[in-house]
């Protein structure tokens, strides 16, 4: 059994489309909108009154042994990534920031930000 990150469920979970979100009263306002792929890939571009804006994108592989890797970068230049696999011992999951985190079979959880 894989077990996934909850952001990997969440991803999962959501069909694809598109979706418009605005905040803010008066002259100033926010809006976002969210489009997800059917490969569980995501984009997010925003916009405000003022003429600024930002762009997220992450896309989603799966390997053929069910390995998965997430590859974010944003307008800014940014780049975050997640690599989850299981193994005899359990399941694990790395960043890009060096995080580690596995729950081997037992129950026995090691990084996870304790």
């Amino acid at each position: 059994m894989r077990i996934i990150p909850m952001s990997f469920l969440i991803l999962a979970a959501t069909s694809a489309g598109a979706e418009t979100t605005c905040y803010g009263e008066g002259s100033y306002r926010v809006c976002s909108t969210v489009t997800q792929r059917a490969d569980g890939s995501i984009s997010i571009t925003s916009s405000d009154t003022m003429g600024n804006s930002y762009r997220v994108e992450s896309d989603v592989y799966t390997s053929p042994s069910g390995d998965v890797s997430i590859r974010s970068n944003d307008s800014m230049g940014n780049n975050y990534a997640v690599d989850s696999w299981s193994d005899s011992r359990g399941v694990h999951s790395r960043d890009s920031m060096g995080n580690l985190c596995s729950i081997l079979n037992d129950g026995t959880v090691i990084g996870c930000g304790q």
